[in-house]
């Protein structure tokens, strides 16, 4: 469908004096044919899904409500549709994609700090407002502030101590197993709160594994081993090489004073492989309990000794609620297993093993069918955690 040029500016909404009382000073303007983006539409954030007239009129309904940032137009033979989305192009690129027969629109509003002809002032006429938090959408005692650039929020939340969320929603939990307890279902970034009253983002994993959640404690890439090579978690200094306070998969080890409270949360630890790229997958895996064995706090060295796992699989070799030979010493091992060896239960000595071969760390001597070890960008994740 050709779109007739047709600019609509919604005078009787904004540019009368009584709308400007409730915070609305400016014009939001709509040219359907130079604003369309044409046969594309943003997926994976509508919240909204109606009949409409027009373009116009789904325009219309995406300005008065403080959560949308973009819509879709549709027409189909037997209606036009209109869905409104909480996000944009600006902040989800890859959500805007190829639709035949769809048009998307970004939000344009124009607004105004001075007084200017035509269009109608606040009392103050300095502070940029749209009016979205007339009702206070923050929750636990947040308070609103609204934002005049509609591209990536119309307004946002600050939320008293303990609360997050885009509205305050969330309260602040001691670990990922309290957020997995309160309902929350979305792997990703959390902030904890210790029993000092600090807080620390952390990774959390709500649904690999059932009844399982699990806090992300050190990641990092085959090509960044070197760092990570003499590192024990019971005794470690903070470096900005490897330390930080935002979780990435390529080169992170949480602060050592986060890592304890975390450990006094969990009960289990575990190792994945390029869980940023796979997820879990359970080809490359091993799982046991911190009472088998307390990686945040045994302190002595650890040469081959024959330890109890839940369940252990190197390249494709699996077994279950048996022993594996772990290496571990401060200055001269981190936490491995060798697979090379058939000392204990599990025995991965067999197929396409490599001489010495470490597994889950220490890396002088790997394999490239261990995905972990697969490609200078394998990752080997860390973490504590529990049901």
């Amino acid at each position: 469908m050709i779109f007739a040029k047709f600019v609509f500016f919604l005078v009787t909404f904004l540019h009368v004096k009584g709308d400007c009382l409730t915070g609305n000073c400016g014009k939001i303007s709509l040219d359907v044919h130079r604003d369309a983006v044409l046969d594309s539409e943003f997926v994976d954030h509508v919240f909204h899904n109606s009949v409409t007239l027009s373009p116009v009129q789904c325009y219309t309904w995406c300005i008065q409500n403080c959560r949308c940032l973009s819509l879709n137009y549709k027409e189909t033979h037997e209606a036009k549709y209109c869905e409104l989305n909480e996000g944009s192009h600006f902040t989800n690129k890859s959500s805007l994609v190829h639709s035949s027969g769809s048009s998307y629109y970004n939000l344009r509003r124009e607004y105004s700090t001075k007084k200017h002809v035509g269009i109608a002032s606040c009392d103050d006429d300095v502070t940029c407002t749209n009016g979205c938090c007339k009702n206070n959408p923050c929750l636990n005692g947040g308070t609103c502030n609204e934002i005049c650039e509609p591209t990536s929020v119309r307004y946002n939340c600050s939320c008293s101590v303990q609360f997050v969320g885009k509205h305050c929603e969330i309260q602040l939990r001691r670990s990922c197993q309290d957020y997995k307890a309160a309902g929350v279902k979305t792997s990703g970034l959390y902030t904890i709160e210790d029993n000092s009253n600090r807080t620390f983002q952390v990774f959390c994993d709500f649904h690999s594994e059932p009844g399982f959640a699990w806090n992300l404690i050190q990641s990092f890439s085959l090509s960044n081993k070197h760092i990570f090579q003499n590192v024990v978690f019971y005794d470690y200094a903070d470096s900005s090489a490897v330390s930080g306070d935002t979780p990435n998969w390529q080169a992170y080890l949480i602060h050592p004073a986060y890592l304890a409270w975390l450990g006094t949360q969990s009960t289990h630890w575990r190792a994945t492989c390029r869980y940023d790229t796979d997820g879990v997958v359970y080809r490359d895996y091993m799982r046991t309990s911190l009472g088998d064995f307390d990686i945040i706090n045994i302190q002595q060295p650890v040469l081959g000794k024959c330890v109890q796992f839940e369940i252990i699989n190197i390249r494709g070799y699996e077994c279950a609620n048996c022993t594996v030979s772990i290496w571990y010493a401060k200055g001269r091992y981190f936490l491995n297993t060798d697979s090379s060896l058939d000392d204990c239960e599990f025995n991965g000595n067999r197929g396409d093993v490599v001489s010495s071969e470490d597994n889950f760390g220490h890396y002088l001597n790997t394999n490239p069918a261990f995905r972990c070890t697969s490609h200078p960008d394998s990752t080997t994740q860390y973490w504590v955690g529990g049901q």
